[in-house]
């Protein structure tokens, strides 16, 4: 099973015990709880009142704490997914093109040939580690912003430049790539995004004319996974 299952287990049943754990502390009059009554949890032994208030506390704060914590990390690991990138209406030519066996772009040509074996989108898009993570996610809830309030306009184009590194940073000190002459002329300019990979390589994604509503590849582009 893998992790993000887990973790989707893990929060289900987080959820669930704390709408237990608060409908029962609604059903408890805490006034009416005796203070020389005791309750045995484990090798603990407690008055029912104070039993009962450490209840509270655990359905209260300490279980909500949990599941946010829980679905933080799902959210920060449901980012790295293409399927995230999907699920805006305005990237389905992006995620089309990606899975296209005929197209000749460089997102689609790492996805065919398994240059990249999963979460295509999130390792060309965002740096390794948590500082990736957090920018993927704050990026993502500006996106939702923006989609949700339909204040964009297609095509989209990413906003600021894209950072070479993320092309270097599996590509440099490969032997293919420093066997190329001209890699190690401009490594520089490579290195700090003056000149972009895409000058000699060519498109990532579908161009912006054909992400134009009206052109002949639109509606393909656009199509709906099956």
């Amino acid at each position: 099973m893998e992790l993000v299952h887990i973790v989707k287990i893990v929060g289900t049943i987080l959820c669930l015990s704390g709408i237990f754990l608060c409908w029962r502390i609604t059903k408890t009059s805490f006034t009416k709880l005796s203070t020389t009554e005791q309750i045995i949890a484990g090798n603990i032994s407690l008055s029912a009142s104070a039993f009962w208030r450490l209840l509270a506390f655990i359905g209260i704060v300490l279980v909500p704490l949990l599941a946010m914590t829980v679905a933080n990390y799902h959210t920060f690991q449901g980012v790295h997914e293409v399927a995230a990138c999907a699920r805006c209406h305005v990237m389905l030519p992006m995620v089309n093109d990606l899975k296209d066996p005929e197209s000749n772009t460089l997102a689609a040509r790492h996805f065919k040939n398994h240059w990249i074996v999963q979460n295509q989108c999130f390792e060309c898009h965002s740096d390794y580690g948590l500082s990736g993570d957090l920018e993927s996610k704050m990026e993502g809830f500006r996106h939702l912003a923006r989609y949700t309030t339909r204040t964009y306009h297609e095509p989209i184009k990413m906003r600021g430049r894209f950072n070479n590194n993320n092309c270097l940073k599996c590509h440099e000190g490969m032997p293919k790539f420093e066997a190329v002459k001209s890699h190690n002329t401009i490594k520089e300019l490579l290195k700090n995004s003056s000149m972009m990979c895409l000058n000699c390589h060519g498109k990532a994604h579908p161009s912006k004319a054909d992400r134009t509503p009206g052109s002949v590849n639109y509606d393909k582009l656009m199509a709906e996974a099956k």
